[in-house]
């Protein structure tokens, strides 16, 4: 009897049968962050003729797709690839004059004041010998009294196009040129005080109160509070750093989201009532920070991801970081070359991806103790590129003082934003509740100074080696559907090949 049917029956061999499948779950909007992502890396070294037909292949290359009625995903990434040429090749490089002469420009941020006694300013409005100048101007020169927001300014100096490898976060700041005085710059006029500068004096005014609130540390409490480092010396910048906990010290999404999960507390009954109250509360602080970009960009993180909630949806992370990529890089597309955007999305993608693989390892630990310490290790490996690749160095020490600094931070952060507040009614009751975030502030202080160092220099990645690395972190996520041992197969053998192209691109250039 021929034996061949029931073979086939048999699991083995409906399995050696059974097609692979998918890899991965579907999430619409990843698609779209990718082809968001792919079409800026594109169009932002084009010129507009090329970006646009570039742009006219992608959405060829779309329709293409479509008629095969097969693989209908890959017409989204393409749709919105010719999305983002388009809205990064449109922008032009600016008008320029460049040269010496006479600048002239309204004062448009906070001077910041550097070690040498000069100021580094950024203009707006600004000409070079009457020839106006596109976007902002970042000027460096010495001044004879302070020089404030809304003043006009007018030096001697000499004016280029801001290029070479600061061009690309000048662009994300608004900045088509660099000018270097050469004679002490004059204050010439003052514009009349517009809503930006006003904002601008709050949190100067609210800086002020934090200094009186914490006379001990003023300018760590600012930088925790409001995201203002001018009023912190060099070596507890250096300290912070090297103790990897430098993200403390600019208001970031573990700042907004602490803020906000304590205040959206009170608001639980209903969820679109928690929604808007927590919108009205990030607004208004951010409003405090005068819009700082890292704040705006949490604020819009958290608030795709909570509303889930009123629309009755299941929470997806994931899904959440990719729609507030896409609309973050829509209104300001060279934020995807800035530094606290990579490290703000990498980090949050890292923790969603990699922590609920390490923490099940560590169980026995306990849920909020596993749940740290894998966090704190998925952000550290997931963001390693990202260190390298901006600051050439990776620090490893953070594993270990993030596992207490995170919890204290907290500490520190809900009782100084609410004491701030209140000391505004009555100075003394405030004070009174600071008490214990400046406690938990001289502990922050005393890791950073007492923690050491575990730093390693490393050589900035190639890009295919970070595209590589985000890539391996999706295969060992619970993303992809194949079993667990394959996962991580599938993971380390693409981390493995990640650093090999590492080590060899870096061989070929030495």
């Amino acid at each position: 009897m021929d034996q061949t049917p029931l073979l086939e029956k048999t699991p083995a061999a409906a399995m050696q049968r059974r097609p692979l499948g998918p890899l991965f779950h579907v999430r619409p909007m990843l698609l779209l962050a990718a082809g968001m992502l792919f079409g800026l890396l594109v169009g932002e070294s084009l010129s507009i003729p090329l970006a646009v037909a570039a742009a006219f292949v992608a959405l060829l290359a779309a329709v293409f797709v479509v008629r095969l009625r097969r693989f209908l995903w890959l017409a989204a990434v393409f749709a919105v690839m010719a999305v983002g040429i388009l809205r990064v090749g449109l922008i032009g490089s600016g008008t320029v004059p460049e040269g010496g002469g006479t600048v002239l420009g309204r004062v448009c941020e906070q001077p910041e004041l550097r070690e040498d006694g000069t100021y580094r300013v950024y203009l707006d409005q600004a000409e070079l010998n009457k020839n106006p100048i596109s976007g902002r101007l970042r000027l460096y020169a010495a001044f004879s009294t302070l020089p404030r927001y809304g003043q006009v300014i007018s030096a001697e100096a000499s004016v280029q196009r801001s290029d070479g490898e600061y061009r690309l976060n000048d662009r994300y700041q608004g900045v088509y040129a660099v000018a270097f005085g050469k004679q002490t710059a004059q204050i010439v006029g003052d514009t009349p005080m517009d809503a930006y500068g006003r904002l601008l004096a709050l949190r100067e005014n609210i800086g002020g109160q934090v200094s009186a609130l914490f006379p001990n540390a003023p300018g760590e409490a600012k930088g925790m509070l409001l995201g203002d480092v001018s009023d912190i010396d060099e070596d507890t910048l250096i300290a912070f750093r090297n103790t990897g906990i430098t993200h403390l010290l600019s208001v970031s999404g573990l700042h907004v989201s602490l803020l906000a999960v304590a205040f959206s507390l009170l608001f639980r009954r209903n969820a679109w009532v928690r929604f808007a109250a927590v919108a009205v509360f990030g607004l208004f602080y951010a409003a405090i920070t005068a819009f700082s970009p890292p704040v705006v960009r949490s604020l819009i993180m958290l608030l795709v991801a909570l509303l889930a909630f009123p629309l009755q949806r299941r929470p997806d992370v994931v899904s959440s970081i990719s729609a507030a990529f896409v609309l973050i890089l829509l209104y300001n597309p060279y934020s995807l070359w800035n530094a606290g955007f990579q490290l703000s999305f990498v980090a949050v993608l890292s923790m969603a991806l990699l922590t609920p693989v390490f923490q099940q390892p560590l169980e026995r630990l306990g849920s909020s103790a596993s749940g740290l310490v894998a966090a704190s290790v998925a952000v550290v490996i997931g963001t390693l590129p990202t260190t390298c690749l901006f600051f050439q160095q990776a620090q490893f020490l953070s594993i270990v003082t993030n596992l207490f600094v995170i919890p204290i931070s907290s500490v520190f952060l809900i009782p100084a934003f609410a004491g701030t507040a209140l000391s505004y009614v009555w100075f003394p009751l405030g004070n009174g509740i600071c008490w214990i975030a400046r406690l938990a502030l001289d502990v922050i202080l005393a890791v950073a100074h007492y923690g050491g160092s575990l730093t390693l220099e490393i050589a900035a990645p190639p890009g295919i080696t970070y595209l590589l690395w985000l890539f391996a972190m999706f295969l060992g996520s619970r993303l992809c559907l194949h079993s667990p041992a394959k996962r991580a197969i599938y993971s380390i053998s693409a981390f493995a090949l990640a650093s090999l192209l590492w080590v060899l691109f870096h061989q070929n250039i030495t």
